[in-house]
């Protein structure tokens, strides 16, 4: 009779809104996570939280707290609603009014049927969906923030060449084809030497004209062999930029070698 309960749709409903809306959540560190976890950690902000309603897990906070879980850097309780309502409505649906003797000891044998489906089955049951619908709300929220971070990058125009660039004629004196017009494209990945730091000449199109690998621009050795070396890498890399004319140079911004590499570049 208790599984039936449990497994009433209208009533997995009813106690599914109620745990959904009133449920709360409480966090404390584990013997390691108060080791780990100081002010400064990811996981500062969840490290004690009291009764927060689960209602109110908006964002991609439950991913940290169930990630901590999984490292066991944190205890993860949650409280369900008022227990006594709850069980105080089971019993007004369930139990006989009549006040007779058999219907007394019928009513003795309701309760503990209920007390069965509510404690052995709806309420931990309950506590995997909280659970699931947290992550599943969490992951939405980060999905949604990805992809508006995402747009943000990829819905900026392109890069314009300056106006007397793109007017440009060539030696015959006739206006530049659009592919000429386009602008040519510098990229630059810094290197700590192995691997080197390398630069890729690219067409209006993306494709790759030219490649220079420089092993020595990043050195930041003061012995006179590297410092002749790195002369000789700036001296292939003035010489790269002059064959190819490139309108932009691109850098990516991977450490903070990157701006002086942009200071070697500008020299």
């Amino acid at each position: 009779a208790a599984v039936e309960i449990s497994c009433e749709p209208s009533v997995r409903k009813h106690v599914r809104d109620l745990y959904v809306e009133h449920a709360f959540i409480s966090t404390k560190p584990t013997h390691e996570g108060n080791a780990v976890i100081d002010s400064f950690h990811p996981l500062a902000a969840v490290k004690w939280l009291r009764d927060k309603p689960v209602s109110e897990f908006c964002d991609a906070q439950w991913l940290l707290i169930q990630k901590a879980e999984e490292e066991k850097l944190l205890q993860v309780t949650i409280r369900a609603p008022d227990i006594p309502k709850l069980e105080h409505q089971f019993y007004e649906n369930y139990l006989s009014d009549s006040v007779s003797r058999c219907a007394q000891l019928w009513n003795e044998q309701r309760k503990l049927v209920v007390k069965d489906a509510l404690f052995g089955f709806l309420l931990p049951s309950m506590e995997k969906e909280a659970r699931a619908l947290l992550t599943a709300r969490a992951k939405s929220w980060l999905l949604l923030e990805y992809g508006s971070q995402l747009w943000s990058k990829v819905s900026v125009a392109p890069y314009k060449r300056k106006e007397n660039d793109a007017q440009a004629k060539d030696a015959d004196d006739e206006v530049a084809t659009e592919e000429e017009v386009a602008p040519r494209v510098m990229a630059c990945c810094w290197g700590p030497g192995k691997p080197a730091t390398t630069f890729v000449m690219l067409d209006s199109s993306g494709e790759v004209l030219d490649v220079l690998y420089t092993g020595f621009l990043s050195i930041r050795s003061q012995s006179a062999n590297h410092q002749q070396r790195k002369k000789m890498d700036q001296e292939r890399l003035l010489k790269f930029m002059t064959e190819h004319h490139p309108h932009v140079v691109v850098l990516g911004a991977v450490n903070l070698s990157c701006p002086r590499l942009k200071d070697d570049i500008f020299e």
